[in-house]
């Protein structure tokens, strides 16, 4: 029998889809698959990999697999969330759907981790792309553009209106998080920018990805190119918070595009670049966990194409 969590209310649901369902397990396998490569990927440039924990002490590679494995039941839900929003939601339901699948899968995480936060990131950005594939598959248009773009349309409304509430909380002296005190200090709205924006820094990576694998990479030299180009694009308040505008401005930047232009993706076992700002980083304290979850997001949208519009028919 299919695991499904009885709150999320699909008991005796049935998909309009002739091959919804098998479609809805297969996105939610590769964006299993997805999370376990990155957590598999090493060097990860001051992040936890399985021979170092990277600019962590609070975790280390077990936990995150055990923080991977906790959400792997939920990301069919998410496709399926997709799905049934074509059918029978409607638009601005459905990010409260996934939102609501997404704090059980936060709950999943923490127990599985003891309390640690592994992948929070990770189901906000994820759970919007396979969501909108399952959206796209429902109205027979299932492409990388349309992805998305599709979450994309999801996300903004709710994230305008999530900025706006924090600019109105920040004035009046309210409590904030810390990605919150970034945005209303210095503008910078992180992955709700990158996922209003229909995920540019993930299409710059995926681009690089294919780039690489095209001309002889392997797919572990091709995952740590699109990585440093995700730390390069992407507005990572982790790093912000951690070390501060002007590290990530200055330093950091500075650091990530010299390591770009060190690594040659075709040289096989050549990491030492990658190696030397994975020991900067460690130094200085700086987690670039956005970029990691944008490059979980990279890898679902990759292993994605093994689906086209000729799967529809």
């Amino acid at each position: 029998m299919d695991f499904v969590p009885p709150s999320c209310g699909y008991d005796g649901f049935k998909y309009p889809a002739e091959n919804g369902g098998h479609l809805a397990c297969f996105l939610g396998a590769i964006a299993a698959a997805a999370s376990f490569e990155e957590v598999m990927l090493s060097p990860k440039p001051g992040l936890v990999c399985p021979d170092s924990s990277g600019s962590h002490s609070d975790m280390n590679w077990t936990t995150f697999l055990m923080g991977a494995s906790a959400l792997a039941p939920f990301w069919r839900i998410q496709a399926l969330e997709g799905i049934h929003h074509v059918y029978y939601k409607p638009s601005e339901e459905l990010m409260k759907s996934l939102r609501d699948t997404g704090l059980e899968m936060e709950r999943a995480m923490f127990g599985a981790t003891g309390g640690v936060n592994t992948h929070k990131g990770l189901i906000f950005a994820l759970s919007l792309l396979v969501g909108a594939s399952g959206a796209c598959f429902a109205r027979g248009d299932f492409s990388g553009a349309g992805i998305l773009r599709t979450a994309g349309d999801i996300v903004s409304p709710a994230a305008r209106e999530e900025l706006e509430k924090i600019k109105s909380r920040g004035q009046k002296g309210e409590e904030l998080t810390h990605g919150e005190r970034i945005y209303f200090s210095h503008g910078i709205a992180g992955i709700r920018a990158e996922a209003s924006d229909g995920f540019p820094s993930v299409r710059a990576a995926l681009s690089t990805l294919e780039d690489m694998l095209a001309r002889g990479a392997s797919a572990r030299s091709a995952a740590v190119m699109s990585l440093l180009v995700l730390m390069e694009r992407c507005e990572d308040t982790n790093v912000i918070h951690r070390c501060g505008m002007k590290f990530w401005r200055g330093e950091y930047l500075k650091r990530v595009r010299a390591a770009m232009r060190n690594f040659d993706p075709l040289e096989p076992g050549k990491y030492e670049s990658a190696r030397d700002l994975d020991n900067l980083l460690i130094q200085r304290g700086a987690s670039p966990g956005g970029a990691a979850d944008l490059l979980a997001c990279t890898l679902f949208m990759y292993r994605s194409k093994i689906l086209d519009n000729s799967l529809l028919v």
